[in-house]
């Protein structure tokens, strides 16, 4: 699941709301029987002291996206809470509470940590239960417990394995989209060629016509001097109209423009919001520096999405001293030393290949990663 807290999805939290507000509603206006450690306190004072200290530990674990050690002790505190509650009264639907640390486990452990937590904490309830309160079938008590408790570790490890697909479906749509950009470009060079090819043709052609009548003029004084002028001009006129179009048409072609197939790539994720600004005049000049750009933006955005969990993505696009510059700024969650992993270190090399560099620091929580490359000229 993405780093955020399980119970920070909008439906888990107004569960999580309704089921603290239900148990608080009993604490508050219930009539409640205290158990035998419970007539030796101040009951219903300190039992709703808990319940709210409950809640401010789930508003502030809400903040807590990143900081994966410290949303695991929040957990871990809440069980610590509930069971409390438990323990103070004879009947009372506080054990209901768990629900909500369990959704956290399930979203921040792996299967078999989790499998412990869950035991854990019903071996837990089941011993509060046994000792502080008179009941008849405990165990029937904390099985329909952790069987509520079940079915919200299913739900949302359900929704992080969908998650993870559609982050992955999002990664390799956007590598698809990549790889039609660079076909679309390979295409525009084919379409260069062929213009140069009909420059040659055309302009060898009537310059070849125009030197010929221009060499006879000047070696035959019989010749109509007025006719081969008017042929030599007619031939001017439509080698500088033939100039000019294919001129038109290779402007068309000046350089690669990566700024739709960069906003075509981010347009699959749903997460983070991509926000561009791409220069008119940045344009790579051979396929190779294009793929290198698209293939650290693909990067830089996969890490965003799956480790950052980014709200906003900055992405700019531009011509500086004589360089392509790609930024990437994120406002994701994050903190420590950033160390190169596998996709950066490839993009480095590939960028260094071509005689450029990459640069990558924690912004703050977030994350800046800079793609530089030297002014290539267009193949002809």
């Amino acid at each position: 699941m993405s780093r955020r807290t399980a119970y920070a999805h909008p439906l888990a939290a107004i569960a999580a709301a309704i089921a603290w507000a239900a148990v608080g509603l009993e604490l508050w206006t219930g009539p409640v029987v205290a158990t035998a450690i419970g007539a030796s306190l101040p009951v219903h004072g300190f039992a709703r002291a808990l319940h709210l200290a409950f809640g401010l530990v789930v508003a502030i674990s809400l903040g807590l996206r990143a900081r994966r050690p410290a949303r695991l002790a929040s957990a871990i505190l809440l069980c610590a809470i509930a069971l409390v509650l438990v323990a103070l009264y004879r009947y009372n639907s506080a054990a209901a509470l768990l629900v909500i640390p369990m959704l956290e486990f399930a979203g921040l452990l792996g299967l078999r940590a989790l499998a412990c937590a869950y035991v854990a904490t019903n071996v837990a309830l089941l011993a509060v239960v046994v000792a502080f309160r008179q009941m008849d079938f405990p165990l029937t008590y904390v099985g329909l417990q952790a069987g509520f408790q079940l079915f919200a570790i299913l739900l949302v490890r359900s929704a992080r394995r969908t998650e993870q697909a559609r982050d992955e479906l999002a990664a390799t749509h956007a590598e698809l989209l990549a790889t039609r950009g660079m076909l679309a470009e390979i295409a525009r060079g084919q379409e260069r060629l062929r213009l140069s090819r009909e420059l040659h043709d055309v302009a060898g052609h009537k310059l070849t016509a125009l030197r010929l009548n221009l060499a006879a003029l000047a070696h035959n004084k019989q010749l109509d001097t007025g006719e081969i002028v008017a042929l030599c001009t007619r031939l001017s006129e439509e080698l500088l109209d033939d100039l000019r179009s294919v001129a038109h048409q290779l402007r068309l072609h000046d350089g690669l423009d990566l700024g739709a197939t960069l906003r075509r790539m981010a347009a699959p994720f749903p997460r983070p919001r991509v926000r561009f600004d791409v220069a008119a005049d940045a344009r790579v000049g051979t396929l190779e520096q294009a793929e290198a750009l698209l293939r650290a933006f693909q990067e830089g955005l996969t890490n965003a999405v799956r480790h950052g969990d980014a709200g906003e993505l900055l992405v700019s696009l531009r011509r500086e001293n004589g360089e392509i510059v790609l930024d990437l700024r994120d406002d994701g969650r994050g903190h420590g030393e950033v160390r190169a992993g596998g996709g950066l270190s490839g993009m480095r090399e590939r960028l260094q290949a071509l005689g450029g560099e990459l640069r990558f620091e924690r912004a703050g929580d977030g994350f800046h990663l800079q793609a530089r490359l030297p002014e290539a000229r267009s193949p002809a």
